[in-house]
């Protein structure tokens, strides 16, 4: 099991996990955080509350063992150390919980560890994708991703809609995708902004400046799912019709995030003359980049 195939295990049952525990150093015994996390009308689901309890809740705790975030101690629910972090109550709950899932899921070893590795080439798929050409929320997954690696799309989990839908909430949740429109017309665009302007500051480091490709690298040392991360370059050996020739050229998703970081004035983008360059692809022109820099402040 994992975030993608639990599908009770949405950002915001997690979070509601993991917030009720932040504030409780001492821990909290499981049926008084059931009874917090549960509404009423959940609680039970057979005739005059005599059914079983819902799955809500137990299935959102066991993915939450699985990833890491909660430990049982003396008869209670406790975070573990390493997702609380040193945090303490007062503190930004949700800021903790969100570098907690970055770190976990961004590591190849520990996402494996917590049988979370199919996140991250599911996100690599998502990433591929056109942008200007959104798939729906409710559309068939299975379907599309197999037309791009055959047989290797069970691996990313999303084999039905419901898992799909669960990969598209973190997806959104930790800043890779934007969901707009209501019901049955809601589209799912990729959309990294988010993520890639977090991950700046560590990108620069003491750098005001980057070539292109160090950019690239350092990226994808923090988000193995762009272009020269070893996700991405995993995926990309599965692909039916190989990326021979295009080994140059940023995705779209990528080309267009970095363009709208510059338009927001987070980045500058150069063409050196003679200088290694990458082509940015926007769909309808292309552009081309030597060099990254950073605007503002780290």
């Amino acid at each position: 099991m994992s975030i993608i195939t639990t599908v009770e295990a949405v950002p915001s049952r997690l979070y509601a996990i993991y917030s009720s525990l932040f504030d409780s150093e001492s821990g909290e015994v499981r049926e008084r955080l059931e009874a917090w996390a549960t509404p009423p009308s959940l609680k039970n689901s057979g005739e005059d509350g005599e059914g079983p309890a819902t799955k809500l809740f137990i299935h959102s705790l066991q993915e939450a063992r699985r990833l890491g975030l909660v430990e049982d101690m003396d008869d209670k629910l406790l975070l573990t150390l390493d997702a609380r972090n040193g945090g303490k109550r007062g503190d930004d709950s949700e800021a903790f919980f969100r570098e907690y899932m970055l770190r976990t899921l961004f590591d190849p070893i520990r996402a494996e560890e917590a049988q979370q590795s199919a996140f991250m080439l599911a996100l690599t798929w998502l990433l591929s994708t056109n942008p200007l050409k959104p798939m729906g929320f409710s559309d068939d997954p299975n379907l599309a991703i197999k037309m791009i690696i055959g047989e290797h799309a069970r691996k990313t989990e999303c084999t039905i809609g419901l898992n799909y839908q669960n990969m598209l909430y973190w997806a959104r949740y930790l800043g890779f995708a934007t969901v707009v429109g209501n019901g049955a017309v809601r589209r799912v665009i990729p959309n990294p902004i988010t993520a890639i302007e977090g991950a700046l500051p560590a990108i620069f480091a003491d750098d005001d400046e980057l070539p292109i490709e160090n950019f690239l690298t350092r990226l994808a040392a923090i988000y193995p799912v762009f272009e020269k991360g070893s996700v991405r370059e995993r995926f990309n050996e599965m692909r039916l019709v190989p990326l021979s020739g295009l080994e140059t050229r940023l995705s779209v998703t990528t080309s267009i995030a970095l363009q709208r970081l510059a338009d927001r004035q987070r980045l500058g983008l150069k063409s050196v003359a003679d200088a290694p360059a990458r082509i940015l692809d926007f769909g309808t022109r292309e552009g081309r980049v030597s060099h990254i820099a950073l605007r503002g402040s780290k």
